[in-house]
């Protein structure tokens, strides 16, 4: 829900003129008519956006290493709803600023003028250009700005640096941690299917087949992160490998036995795939007492047949590192043996069972609420994974 102040609320314009023939159009009136939209449109974006950069604008240094910085592209908002655009990259010199220095982006706009691209004549309208202007200041202002980078400059000689590390940037580093991002529209809702394979119908638990049981899991995971502002998850837990899989960002192939899927069966998920699409892969292995489910031979078979090659999970790779950070997967349902998790481009082949876990349990009993707490931040990362996926 959105919370507005009461200044942003008699800030609304409620009243606007209605036109009809014959109406005197002055001067006044027709900049009241467009002062209602104007007002309107830069409460939208405050509320709706919040301040922050909507898309580029990214700050580099020169090369080789100067004291200025190069800006690229883009557009930002600032705190009164304003848009900001810099068409074109530009060359930024920090001058004499020294110690910790934010480079500010504010919003500004010329005094009406003729329009200079063509010769005046009387009664020509006069235009007001948006424009921006940029800052290198060692205090953050109490009128509206965007923050672009931060610099810890040793002194007014030192050359600016493109971070190493970007997580820690060293003195003399352009620092891009502070800048606000912000989504140009909301994040839309990941959509998961979750489609059995084989026999994931037997019952296993509680009347509950194997597919039922990870998709009751999936519903889990989603409601968890309904209270996410950046993922949100719809879980279509009764669809099918025959259904039409593209509309779906992520989908959750659940086995159990053995099962060999058909050419006609197979094109689908290729096809899916090969659009961008993310593949969950796990069997259930609550009622396996021992080894591994015969679902994992199979799973492993029709990945050779969709010309899949998996690899273990690398410790740098963006599974582990977004949203949330691991150094390894957390524990999921199968606390016996030595579960793992193989990846390929679009797909993620789990054995550590989480659809189980998602639902409650682990195979030594009941999860623990730190237990499900890592596992629901691990269905965030995978969820995160298939969006940026889908986006590429």
């Amino acid at each position: 829900m959105i919370m507005i102040t009461d200044e942003q609320l008699h800030q609304i314009p409620i009243r606007r003129i209605e036109p009809f023939d014959g109406m005197s159009i002055t001067a006044e009136v027709w900049g009241e008519a467009h002062e209602y939209h104007r007002q309107r449109g830069r409460l939208h974006h405050k509320l709706s956006h919040s301040a922050g950069i909507l898309t580029g604008l990214k700050v580099i240094a020169n090369d080789p290493p100067d004291d200025a910085v190069y800006i690229m592209p883009g557009v930002a908002l600032d705190s009164e709803g304003r848009l900001i655009v810099i068409r074109e990259a530009i060359t930024y010199d920090l001058g004499k600023a020294k110690g910790l220095v934010y480079i500010l982006l504010n919003y500004d706009e010329s005094s009406p003028r003729p329009d200079d691209t063509r010769v005046y004549e009387e009664g020509d309208p006069n235009y007001i250009r948006s424009r921006y202007s940029l800052e290198a200041g060692t205090r953050l202002p109490k009128t509206p700005y965007v923050e672009l980078a931060r610099v810890r400059r040793v002194t007014v000689r030192s050359n600016l640096k493109n971070a190493k590390n970007l997580d820690s940037p060293g003195k003399n580093e352009i620092d891009l941690r502070f800048r606000r991002e912000v989504e140009a529209a909301p994040p839309g809702a990941v959509s998961m299917a979750v489609c059995a394979v084989g026999d994931a119908s037997t019952v296993v638990k509680s009347g509950l087949s194997a597919v039922e049981g990870h998709a009751a899991g999936a519903n889990n995971l989603a409601r968890a992160l309904s209270h996410s502002e950046a993922y949100k998850l719809w879980v279509d837990d009764d669809a099918s490998l025959n259904d039409d899989l593209q509309p779906y960002d992520l989908v959750y192939l659940v086995g159990q036995s053995a099962f060999q899927l058909t050419a006609d069966e197979m094109k689908p998920l290729y096809d899916y795939l090969q659009s961008g699409g993310t593949l969950l892969v796990e069997s259930c292995r609550r009622k396996v007492k021992k080894g591994n489910p015969p679902a994992d031979a199979s799973f492993l078979d029709l990945f050779t047949s969709l010309g899949v090659n998996l690899k273990p999970l690398s410790a740098d790779d963006t599974l582990l590192k977004a949203p949330y950070f691991f150094t390894a997967p957390p524990a999921g349902f199968e606390s016996e043996g030595q579960p793992a998790i193989q990846i390929s481009e679009g797909v993620i082949f789990s054995s550590f069972d989480f659809g189980c876990l998602w639902a409650g349990d682990r195979r030594s009993g009941a999860a623990s609420r730190e237990e499900l707490r890592s596992a629901m931040e691990w269905g965030a990362n995978i969820v995160a994974y298939a969006l940026r996926r889908s986006k590429e």
